[in-house]
């Protein structure tokens, strides 16, 4: 079930305990959250810190239940003054598998029980979708030589927009990225950050229904229409 506070994922994410559609969501929110990307770096260090107990497999059914008491588990929302918070969020992970361990009637520490050890390191929005059968990558260049390039996936619903030396656009004015709808309406798919010289940005909206994507520049980033003409567009078609 998707959270209302999206800080509180960091710890299913780091344990892959997210579903799908928590998984993206929490992926678009770690490219704008650095307290979030810390707060899973620490994590990880602290599932790396379990895993030196000891290498004895596991049992099958060690993975079922940490997934379910992980799920049902979530810590509290990052907070980088706070080390005390962190030391605590670090116990909640080690509980939860030393949890698991005992009760599965295993008395040494496991590797990570909760992940497939042979299973890659979690990809980016933008590495799934490169790695999808059905990927998409179109590119726009620019006079000076940079370069903005949209990759697509339909049978993912995702978008990503990458940028290359890209110039950053006249002072207090924003780059904002649209996706254009079969009917020809263009709907807000996100305003870049503002050094968007070598950015990558996940786009709202439905990615699989879009025929193209386009950016403008804005006075308001959240306009709800372009109030520009596009500096770049890119067909899917």
């Amino acid at each position: 079930m998707m959270t209302d506070d999206i800080h509180s994922l960091s710890g299913a994410y780091a344990v892959d305990a997210l579903t799908d559609a928590e998984r993206a969501a929490f992926e678009e929110h770690l490219e704008h959250c650095a307290a979030c990307r810390d707060e899973v770096d620490s994590l990880r260090e602290a599932a790396a810190d379990l895993s030196l107990l000891s290498a004895e497999e596991p049992p099958a059914s060690l993975r079922h239940d940490v997934l379910r008491r992980v799920s049902t588990v979530r810590p509290e929302p990052p907070r980088l003054a706070d080390r005390r918070a962190r030391r605590r969020t670090r116990t909640w992970l080690a509980g939860v598998a030393a949890a698991a361990v005992v009760a599965a009637g295993v008395g040494v520490g496991v590797t990570q029980p909760w992940q497939d050890t042979s299973q890659a390191p979690q990809l980016t929005v933008a590495e799934r979708i490169e790695r999808a059968d059905d990927a998409q990558r179109i590119s726009v260049s620019f006079d000076d030589g940079s370069v903005a390039t949209v990759l697509r996936s339909e049978s993912l619903n995702r978008a990503v927009i990458e940028t290359s030396d890209m110039a950053p656009p006249p002072e207090g004015q924003h780059y904002v990225v649209w996706l254009q709808e079969p009917d020809g309406q263009m709907h807000h798919a996100g305003a870049m950050p503002a050094d968007a010289s070598d950015a990558s940005m996940p786009l709202k909206g439905d990615a699989a229904a879009a025929i193209g994507a386009g950016i403008t520049i804005e006075s308001d980033p959240q306009t709800p229409e372009p109030t520009s003409e596009p500096v770049a567009l890119f067909s899917f078609t």
